[in-house]
């Protein structure tokens, strides 16, 4: 199974997606020695060379940490639990390595959001009857974005270019939106946008999803696009 991770630090940079290829892909401070370099790291929580890895095995994909003082971390449905040695991912999750501790604030973490291409039939299939009654429902007449889920109706509050890209999604749900398309949805004939701001935006929307458990409802297929599971 193809895969990606979303790379974001604490300092407000823009997030970075990176496709995970081969069997194994290193996660620490030095860029030299690491294929995700974590950076600026002033406080030196992050281990130099593989704090952390993502190995593959078969179409599965796991994070192992590599035994630092700090530890690995993985967010699930707004849980965040600490890796004992390994542990299996799936599409949604965020992997966390601590990036600074404030001074009698919350723990900030360098986040790595984990996302896998969601394209065989067999994997919809698995996800529709396991979460069957999850979806979106984007009202256009009042721009509301609203998480439907298990009988229950959640209002998401995403700023104006998020709502024009899940607009534009729903109206096209259940059909795959290219990147082309979803930037020109957006930003129309402007200049100088790029797929990372799209994968930013994506980023965003799933930030929302996530205390749900809910960020499989927007899909990507890895160099082509994304697909939003739209209500009826």
């Amino acid at each position: 199974m193809e895969a990606t991770v979303v790379v974001s630090g604490p300092g407000g940079a823009e997030p970075a997606p990176v496709d995970l290829s081969g069997d194994r892909v290193t996660v620490g401070r030095m860029p030299e020695l690491n294929d995700i370099a974590l950076e600026p790291d002033p406080e030196h929580l992050v281990t130099r060379a593989e704090h952390c890895v993502f190995e593959r095995t078969g179409d599965a994909w796991s994070v192992v940490d590599g035994g630092g003082v700090n530890g690995t971390f993985v967010r699930r449905a707004g849980e965040l639990k600490r890796v004992a040695g390994r542990m299996p991912l799936r599409n949604g999750d965020v992997v966390c390595v601590l990036a600074s501790i404030p001074h009698q604030e919350d723990p900030l973490y360098f986040e790595l959001a984990f996302e896998t291409t969601a394209d065989s039939q067999a994997t919809r299939a698995a996800l529709a009857g396991a979460m069957a009654d999850d979806c979106l429902s984007y009202e256009a007449d009042e721009a509301r974005l609203v998480l439907v889920q298990g009988g229950e109706r959640h209002e998401l509050h995403i700023r104006a270019q998020a709502h024009k890209l899940v607009r534009y999604m729903a109206e096209r749900s259940p059909a795959l939106c290219t990147h082309d398309e979803l930037m020109h949805a957006v930003w129309g004939d402007e200049p100088m946008h790029s797929r990372e701001e799209l994968a930013k935006l994506v980023w965003e929307l799933r930030k929302e999803l996530e205390p749900y458990g809910a960020g499989h409802l927007i899909e990507n297929e890895r160099r082509l696009g994304y697909r939003l599971r739209a209500c009826p």
